[in-house]
């Protein structure tokens, strides 16, 4: 997506919402980096832009950013403190912060908030100071939204990001022996709904919301509400596939719920909670840590990408150089991450290696963000196989794309040969010619031979994990573990955290565990089992888990030929499935247990 596609999806958006520029900059950045952005001219910082679409609703998880070094590295600095919370080493996470502080960035308002809020956790979780956590967080909210009050209407738009602070702040002011008085609950529900229109947004904080109303309600001794807030906050995150703050979620259930229903709730905690000690995983106890975000960017740094996509195409950094008229000094610096290149440099680059991809991102190129949404979708009724109602999502979206972008007309080729294959108007070889003529929009002459030297995006990576699907169709298993394995490799071999690659990983991961176990590599097949379900757990994503563990039992039963010591395996996915409300898994994964084993697995 260009700056001005990018400039246009933010106005459309701003519109529709009624909010002025000067209400979206208000404390990100100036009206005229705003402005200026919107016309096309220019994109803000990553940071800057992030906040832009949370306030408009939106989820930056729907883009795929192309960082350079300095900014993944302010990236990076905040997981690093997060883990040195998430880990209580609150002297480790104080001096990141101090050191993130004492960088350039570091005064900067984005910046700065984030400094204080994370400075508020240390004050409150590990020395007990609730009044200066709570005046640490007024520093954080006074910073974009000044003066805020949920008693009062207020009609600023609010990013997730701050939404999330004002929970942190009204928690810290509840352990400071302040309260919220009752009449006000469903007010903070309220701004919530108003303000978090996208589907992810919306879950973080809800679920978050009802911890901290959940909290409150405890303390007024009131026992009832508090378990119904405790279920709204369950049922948001394992409805959205997520494992984030599930486990406090759960254990607060089951302290609060009685008879049938806590047997029941009991069984799917248990579940859990022995996945999370297999792996190794810390079972989060006690309060949530509101702080905690979830993302699931698609993150490529640009060192990484110029420099994969000249060896591909065989050119030294010489020969590069030469034909750009480009200094080879300022192509190795940028490769090895040590400079920025000018918007000129970077456009000359992009042209001569063919490359669509921009700062930022979308997998469609659209100008209006319920698109995107759209398509979300679409996959979703894909993977479920509700084919029919897919396809009419479909057709609608595609007749609102131009396809004068690559990205469009990679997307409507592959998405032609999906639903014409699963309607049954053309052969598996005619969908594999297909997909491999959609990815080719994109990737060009790349081979599968060199699949293993790039980083696929999102959309590459699921057209890949289709050709290897429809190669299993046609029982050349070998050619599609030899596919996945060299798609594998890529993520792998990046310096970008596979956490940031999330999709393509997982969807390579739980194919080829499949694969391997039907070509009877039962110890590779248990081996990327193993390797899918702890990343899983990392990822704090919960959909795949009891699939992941129903294949593994399944693998070791025939590998040992014997079924009999999978019983309670298949019982503990069945489990997950249900924890996870994945009904058509549970009927699947039932049917086959009462034919193995000859009783219920429930």
């Amino acid at each position: 997506m260009d700056k001005e596609l990018l400039g246009k999806l933010i106005t459309r958006a701003r519109r529709r919402r009624g909010i002025s520029c000067e209400e979206l900059a208000n404390g990100v950045c100036a009206v005229s980096t705003l402005l200026r952005t919107e016309k096309g001219e220019r994109l803000p910082d990553f940071f800057v832009l992030e906040r832009i679409l949370e306030r408009l609703g939106a989820s930056g998880n729907k883009l795929e950013f192309l960082h350079d070094e300095r900014a993944y590295e302010l990236y990076y600095l905040r997981e690093r403190v997060e883990e040195s919370l998430t880990q209580r080493d609150y002297v480790e996470a104080e001096a990141a912060l101090t050191y993130y502080e004492s960088l350039p960035e570091g005064g900067q308002p984005l910046h700065r908030q984030y400094i204080c809020k994370m400075r508020s956790v240390i004050a409150g979780e590990a020395e007990g100071q609730w009044k200066r956590a709570a005046l640490l967080l007024e520093e954080a909210v006074g910073l974009t939204i000044p003066a805020f009050t949920w008693s009062g209407p207020d009609n600023r738009p609010l990013g997730e990001s701050e939404l999330v602070l004002l929970l942190m702040r009204l928690q810290a002011k509840a352990e400071g022996k302040e309260s919220l008085p009752q009449a006000d609950n469903d007010r903070v529900l309220a701004y919530i709904g108003k303000h978090c229109v996208d589907r992810e947004a919306y879950a973080n904080v809800y679920s978050k919301a009802a911890w901290v109303l959940g909290n409150l309600a405890l303390k007024r001794q009131n026992r009832e509400g508090a378990l119904s807030y405790a279920l709204l906050g369950e049922g948001i995150l394992a409805d959205n596939g997520w494992l984030l703050h599930l486990p406090q979620f759960l254990d607060r259930i089951l302290s609060l719920a009685e008879g049938e229903m806590k047997r029941e709730w009991k069984k799917q905690r248990d579940a859990l909670r022995q996945l999370y000690a297999e792996y190794k995983e810390p079972w989060e106890t006690g309060q949530i840590a509101l702080w905690k975000n979830y993302r699931q960017q698609e993150i490529y740094l640009l060192s990484e990408l110029f420099g994969q996509e000249r060896g591909v195409r065989k050119k030294s950094q010489q020969e590069l150089a030469e034909e750009l008229d480009i200094d080879q000094k300022t192509i190795s610096r940028i490769e090895n991450g040590r400079f920025k290149p000018k918007p000129g440099t970077f456009r000359k680059l992009k042209e001569y290696l063919g490359l669509d991809r921009e700062i930022v991102s979308t997998r469609l190129v659209v100008d209006d963000w319920e698109l995107l949404e759209e398509e979300r979708q679409i996959a979703g009724q894909g993977q479920y196989r509700n084919i029919e109602k897919g396809k009419a999502l479909y057709l609608h979206l595609k007749s609102k794309l131009s396809l004068d972008y690559r990205e469009n007309r990679q997307y409507v080729q592959f998405q032609d040969a999906f639903f014409a294959k699963e309607e049954g108007e053309i052969s598996a070889q005619e969908a594999i010619d297909k997909c491999w003529e959609a990815f080719a929009v994109t990737r060009g002459d790349l081979g599968q031979e060199q699949i293993d030297r790039v980083v696929l995006s999102r959309m590459e990576a699921t057209i890949i994990n289709y050709i290897a699907l429809r190669y299993d169709e046609l029982e050349r298993r070998e050619e599609a573990i030899a596919l996945l394995e060299k798609v594998k490799a890529g993520y792998e071999n990046s310096r970008v955290d596979t956490r940031y690659h999330y999709v393509g990983v997982s969807l390579v991961y739980e194919h080829l565990s499949c694969d391997y176990e039907r070509c009877g590599y039962f110890k590779k097949s248990l081996s990327v089992c193993d390797k899918a379900i702890h990343f899983e757990l990392e990822c704090k994503k919960g959909r795949s888990l009891g699939y992941l563990v129903d294949q593994k039992a399944y693998t070791q039963g025939n590998m040992d030929g014997n079924h009999t010591i999978g019983k309670r395996c298949y019982q503990q996915a069945y489990q997950l499935h249900k924890l996870m409300r994945m009904e058509r898994s549970m009927v699947s994964l039932q049917e086959a247990y009462q034919k193995m084993y000859h009783e219920n697995i429930n």
